[in-house]
């Protein structure tokens, strides 16, 4: 029962990932008309929004990756099923909006073995080129106009989903990425994450008896979620036990650079 939902999810996800679904806008989203939320050189114009000591909040995303001009998002996932399968998904995404230039790659294994192969994307002046496979098997393609950079990027933050926040708690300081982060965290099950992120939890409600939960985010001082881990562990009404986690790291804020891939000449011939 379990593992015929697997291979329909992680399409789904790679689909939802792939952020390739019709011809959405073209590299940086235009500015929004004059709401207060100009650019300002990465200082933070609504004070209101700032982490604060306990507080869990988040400033708007959207504005604060547009100032800062470039970034990196990591996201993965790995989930072991009732029968036992093993399910990876990866994806690194670079943006660098000066430039206009993007570049994903996506992959995807079971029980450690590939799955058809990775899945590329490089936009520059406008064209996505898309490279599916690797070495001698990879093909190639390409298009007019891209995916919104930005909205694909906020996509892969699950901080402000599933109603988790208000039950996040201060667990002090730290540094991520040479930035000084606070972190929040949340350690009672919470029933719309795990269901929501896992394709290991996709049985029917009540069936999932959760054995361990760990859930944390940490926030910069201008109010970007910049790291998020989620993992949790649990046992079927069969007894079978299955897991799940996801990561997310937002890196490289304002100094991430797009490099043209090794086989960009190869997809555009």
């Amino acid at each position: 029962m379990y593992s015929n939902r697997i291979p329909v999810l992680i399409v789904a996800v790679l689909v939802l990932l792939a952020g390739c679904a019709g011809g959405a806008d073209v590299a940086p989203a235009a500015q929004t008309d004059d709401t207060g939320e100009s650019t300002g050189g990465g200082d933070s114009a609504d004070t209101g929004e700032s982490t604060d000591g306990d507080d869990f909040e988040l400033s708007d995303p959207e504005r604060l990756l547009r100032d800062a001009g470039s970034f990196t998002v990591s996201w993965s996932y790995t989930g072991v099923d009732a029968d036992g399968v093993e399910t990876a998904v990866t994806r690194e995404f670079a943006a660098d909006l000066e430039t206009e230039r993007s570049y994903t790659r996506t992959t995807s294994t079971t029980d450690g073995q590939p799955d058809e192969g990775a899945v590329e994307q490089f936009v520059t002046d406008g064209v996505t080129y898309v490279r599916v496979g690797d070495g001698d098997e990879a093909t190639y393609t390409s298009y007019e106009g891209s995916t919104e950079v930005l909205a694909t990027a906020i996509a892969l933050s699950q901080a402000r989903a599933y109603g988790a926040d208000d039950d996040l708690t201060f667990a002090g300081t730290e540094t991520f990425d040479g930035a000084s982060v606070e972190r929040y965290e949340l350690s009672a099950a919470n029933e719309a994450l795990i269901l929501a992120g896992s394709a290991a939890a996709q049985g029917e409600p009540g069936s999932l008896e959760v054995t361990s939960f760990e859930y944390v985010v940490l926030v910069d001082e201008d109010g970007l979620s910049r790291h998020e881990s989620w993992s949790f562990s649990g046992r079927m009404d069969d007894g079978s036990e299955v897991s799940g986690s996801w990561e997310y790291s937002l890196t490289g804020v304002g100094s991430t650079t797009v490099d043209e891939p090794a086989w960009l000449d190869e997809a555009r011939a």
